[in-house]
């Protein structure tokens, strides 16, 4: 008997199945850009500048130009960098909420760094300063000072009247002597941190505001700033009693904000929020600020015959001490906020940070701003490609559509009344939105309409996906829901679901799965009749960082694998849970900052990150995987026949065996990416959908009781 399955097929989502060699795991994720960021705290040690950032961990540059940078987030449980400093030996860095690292840690070949914070009971680190290879003291907020002898493994605190529950601000070498500055008293002494005078005079002691201190050995001047304004002591290491700093002038516009003063021997460089100034005496005071993009400067180092400035959000300039003319140095240096990420076909990557949008066309390679007629860019929470077009969700404009990947935008938000949206998803035929009012709304033409019946009042919505004629529902307390795409209410799904916080769900085509907030993730069949837990979402990386496999953020399936990340990590599965690898080489992964959305590329694997822009891996460093590659029938796939073949997109599988049922059908173009699935196959009939395939080679893989066929597809 010969059965006759017709469809008329038409590309929708891109997702793949990809054909590979068997191969090990060997390149490591890379960034992938936009470059920029924001520069917390800057120094040097011999050949090297390290730089820290605001929440985006620490970078170093070994070219001498410091042309471009690499990041160094393994092993960081936060990226918000206060204080750095290399004993010659070791490089350690302060954060603002969770002690002290040094980067010290070795995994193979890569390093990582380990978290030294025992005996520290004030994980608000401010400052550091290295006496020897061994010893340290540390300035906390609030808290005093610290001091450790065994490069960390231990801390004591150092009791001092005078510097007790105050935030230091600075510590550094002055001679035989360290020179510490609090916040709220001035500026003080010691010689090993076991007993602290004042350093400073009138002008200086009990002073709110000091904020930065700065040696300067060519000159043997310090200099301070404190809300008073800026004083430099002369003969600084020699002076014991009689301190007298001098009042400085340098005639700054009004408004001006004083946050660091540094030095190169030869010139004082006073950083504002006004730009950047510079002096040889102190006497008079130059603004130099050709070449910046923004005024908004935070960090200046002398390193060598070059200046570095540290910026919020523009990144990192140099120029050469001799002429001041500052250069954007920017390459690697991923330190901008990404709020959403999307990628399609073989090259466009889309993401949205906090300086707008930003499109490559070139497997991000280079990125152009494209935010015209997106009047809400720097706010924006989701991206999505429906088609040709790409949709992006803002907080506060709503919804925008651009039919020429993101070159102009036009709002689309009739029928909302909430514009805050937080996500965008599609199915073959709509686009729908979730907002932060537990709504969740599907597009018909130009409108949104309200598909909220049957769900409970005030659910929060986390996120959808896709199968046969269904959507998947995930929400953050009231677990899994489904619904037809094409009308009615929803229903509840929650047989076996161990943790209703779900936090992303998405399907393979035969399976569903649920990611939750603790407790990894579920899977059942497409009945969702019943979930169980597949095995733990941890791998050797997660346990010797330290990090929790089992919070999942995103979920998406791709080359054969299901992907689930999680914060600092990615793990994929190929046999529906039962095992988890790594989803490439983890390392350069940062541990502190959450993996919130995962794309792709026809050969890659993207993900974005809160604070340090896009990473990527290839696709060709997973293991071969052919989806039910043991399920494989050769004699049935002999006596499956497309015909006609070619066509023109509508076809019919004719399948020789009465006693084989087709349990469901799905498209692949040939460069594996999955085009549509079609889950009761003996039930559809004409199937129609909106967008025609190009021309080209597909394949039909079709999943019988029987086993599984592959068919070549040619539609011209």
């Amino acid at each position: 008997m010969k059965h006759n399955y017709h469809f008329s097929i038409n590309i929708l989502v891109v997702l793949t199945l990809l054909f590979f060699s068997s191969q090990p795991l060997l390149a490591h994720f890379g960034s992938r850009g936009p470059f920029g960021g924001s520069v917390s705290v800057a120094i040097s040690n011999d050949s090297t500048v390290y730089v820290g950032t605001f929440n985006g961990g620490v970078y170093e540059s070994t070219n001498s130009r410091l042309t471009a940078w690499r990041a160094l987030p393994v092993g960081l449980r936060s990226g918000r960098i206060t204080a750095l400093i290399h004993s010659g030996t070791n490089l350690f860095a302060g954060t603002q909420d969770d002690g002290v690292y040094i980067y010290s840690g070795v995994v193979g070949t890569d390093k990582h760094w380990v978290r030294i914070s025992n005996g520290l009971t004030n994980l608000r680190v401010t400052a550091l300063v290295a006496l020897d290879a061994n010893t340290l003291i540390a300035g906390t907020e609030s808290g005093g000072v610290y001091k450790t002898t065994d490069k960390g493994a231990n801390w004591k605190f150092l009791n001092s009247a005078w510097l007790n529950g105050t935030t230091i601000t600075g510590l550094l070498k002055l001679g035989n002597r360290i020179i510490a500055s609090s916040r709220e008293g001035g500026v003080f002494v010691t010689k090993d941190g076991n007993g602290w005078d004042s350093f400073s005079d009138g002008k200086t002691l009990d002073v709110g505001g000091t904020n930065s201190i700065s040696y300067n050995a060519k000159t043997n001047e310090l200099a301070v700033i404190n809300m008073d304004g800026l004083f430099i002591l002369s003969n600084a290491s020699a002076v014991t009693g009689n301190i007298n700093y001098r009042t400085i002038q340098p005639g700054l516009p009004s408004g001006t904000v004083m946050r660091s003063i540094s030095n190169n021997g030869d010139n004082w460089f006073l950083t504002t929020n006004k730009g950047v100034y510079t002096s040889t005496t102190g006497a008079t005071w130059t603004a130099a600020n050709d070449g910046l993009a923004t005024s908004d400067v935070t960090v200046a180092l002398g390193f060598r015959t070059t200046v570095l400035l540290g910026t919020r959000k523009e990144g990192i300039y140099t120029t050469p001490a001799s002429a001041l003319n500052w250069v954007s140095r920017n390459t690697n240096f991923n330190n901008l906020e990404t709020y959403a990420m999307e990628s399609s076909g073989e090259r466009i990557v889309v993401a949205a940070t906090e300086k707008g949008i930003f499109v490559s066309r070139d497997l991000a390679a280079s990125y152009v701003r494209a935010n015209k007629g997106l009047s809400d860019s720097l706010n924006v929470t989701y991206l999505k490609f429906y088609g040709s077009s790409l949709y992006a969700s803002t907080q506060n404009g709503g919804v925008f559509v651009s039919a020429d990947t993101g070159k102009t935008w036009t709002a689309l938000n009739a029928g909302l009344t909430n514009l805050h949206v937080k996500k965008i998803y599609a199915s073959s035929n709509h686009v729908y939105i979730l907002d932060d009012s537990y709504g969740v709304f599907q597009l018909n033409g130009s409108t949104w309409n309200s598909i909220q019946a049957g769900l409970p009042a005030n659910t929060l919505l986390s996120s959808m996906a896709f199968y046969g004629s269904k959507i998947l529902m995930g929400t953050l307390g009231q677990g899994v829901f489904t619904r037809e795409v094409a009308s009615g209410s929803w229903t509840a799904v929650n047989t076996g679901l161990g943790n209703l916080r779900v936090t992303s769900v998405a399907t393979n085509g035969s399976k569903l799965f649920a990611g939750t907030d603790g407790a990894g993730v579920f899977v059942a069949n497409l009945d969702a009749a019943n979930w169980t837990p597949t095995a733990a979402t941890s791998i050797s990386h997660t346990t010797l960082m330290g990090l929790d496999g089992s919070k999942i953020q995103d979920m998406a399936y791709y080359a054969g694998y299901i992907f689930a990340s999680y914060r600092g990590g990615l793990v994929a599965s190929s046999d529906n849970g039962q095992t988890w690898i790594a989803g490439g080489n983890q390392f350069n992964l940062p541990s502190y900052t959450s993996v919130h959305k995962i794309s792709f590329v026809t050969t890659r694997v993207f993900v974005s990150t809160e604070f340090n822009s896009v990473y990527s891996n290839a696709l060709s460093e997973l293991p071969a995987v052919v989806t039910s590659t043991k399920d494989f029938n050769p004699a049935l796939n002999a006596a499956i026949r497309i015909v006609p073949n070619p066509n023109d997109g509508r076809f019919a599988i004719q399948l020789e065996n009465g006693n084989t049922k087709v349990e469901g059908v799905t498209l692949f173009d040939n460069m594996g990416r999955r085009i549509q699935d079609f889950h009761n196959p003996n039930d559809l009939q004409n199937v129609q959908t909106s967008v025609q395939l190009p021309v080209g080679i597909y394949f039909v893989q079709i999943r019988t009781t029987g086993g599984l066929a592959v068919k070549r597809v040619v539609i011209r």
